[in-house]
């Protein structure tokens, strides 16, 4: 089966290369053109189309971003599925994944598994921590689905984080997907004026709970001063035993997305980078002491890349008040 997989693959590979060239203009003009006309992330949608490609590929079970994603105004699941048909196929035929998505060893991955791999590492440290709390406060939620999946509990306040513009796209998008989303509350936050929690207090959130504050994908887009005084605010505001599951990244990883053309593509949305730890030599002690410095205990990471000459390229780290 695995022989007849590649067969069936290769043959529709170059049967698809002109629609796959096309799938690529279609998703891209809408990632880049119609998110910067939204006023909304472009990094936001390439995570959420990893996640879709997840999802349909059976990697992990997410209905709610695919459909989701079949109303959002800046993807297109048919461009997607112009350039993922034939591995698809492939997949189907043989049950196994080639080349993308796919999940490798811990330590292994590349850039080319980083959503597919955080998620899993992301998901892992949510499932381990909602049990225990009773509220999920999503900091920067974006696109993120976990509020409305296999994460939705009833015993759990969910309160998602965004800019006026990014919820404003959501919003409409669960409406439209005809997304059940009462048990969410909103929270409008300008993160470079506003603060966090005070606009939490506004809306029922209560600093007495034990709290999961979900923080993905957003620290490598502040700068340091910015990261550490968001800890300290969570540190302040939240019950001892509170669980935060962030994401870290290498210094040398943000410097090198900060040349070339994915700086301009990033530039051209406004979503330039900025933080990184220094990973190049002893990366478990630099995020243990980046942790202590800012009082929280370490509780699980995952290094991704750590088997390369260079070291891992970020971290999902979950750690505690």
């Amino acid at each position: 089966m695995n022989v007849l997989s590649f067969v069936v693959f290769a043959v529709l590979q170059i049967l698809f290369l002109p629609l796959a060239i096309l799938g690529v203009v279609i998703v891209g003009y809408r990632q880049m053109v119609v998110s910067k006309r939204l006023g909304t992330s472009q990094t936001a949608i390439e995570i959420l189309n990893g996640r879709w490609t997840m999802h349909v590929f059976g990697m992990r079970d997410d209905e709610v971003t695919a459909r989701i994603a079949s109303v959002l105004p800046n993807t297109s699941t048919f461009g997607l599925w112009l350039c993922l048909f034939p591995l698809w196929v492939k997949h189907k035929i043989s049950g196994r994944y080639f080349g993308y998505p796919r999940i490798v060893n811990e330590g292994d991955e590349s850039i080319a598994e980083l959503v597919t791999a955080r998620t899993v590492y992301f998901d892992g440290a949510i499932a381990r921590a909602l049990d225990h709390v009773d509220q999920f406060v999503l900091l920067g939620a974006g696109l993120d689905t976990r509020a409305y999946g296999v994460f939705k509990q009833e015993n759990v306040t969910y309160f998602e984080l965004d800019q006026p513009a990014v919820q404003k796209v959501k919003r409409e998008s669960l409406r439209v997907a005809q997304i059940d989303a009462r048990h969410v509350t909103f929270v409008e936050v300008d993160f470079s004026q506003d603060s966090v929690f005070d606009e939490l207090g506004k809306t029922g959130y209560d600093p007495s709970k034990q709290t999961l504050f979900l923080w993905e994908g957003v620290t490598l887009y502040l700068d340091e001063v910015a990261v550490r005084a968001t800890l300290q605010e969570i540190r302040k505001n939240a019950a001892a035993g509170s669980v935060i599951v962030a994401d870290f990244y290498a210094k040398r990883f943000v410097e090198e997305l900060g040349r070339g053309a994915k700086s301009k593509a990033l530039d051209y949305t406004k979503e330039g980078l900025s933080f990184g730890l220094a990973f190049a030599t002893d990366y478990e002690k630099t995020v243990e002491a980046f942790l202590v410095s800012e009082e929280m205990k370490r509780k699980e990471t995952n290094f991704m890349g750590h088997n390369n000459a260079k070291g891992p390229f970020m971290v999902v780290a979950e750690f505690s008040v």
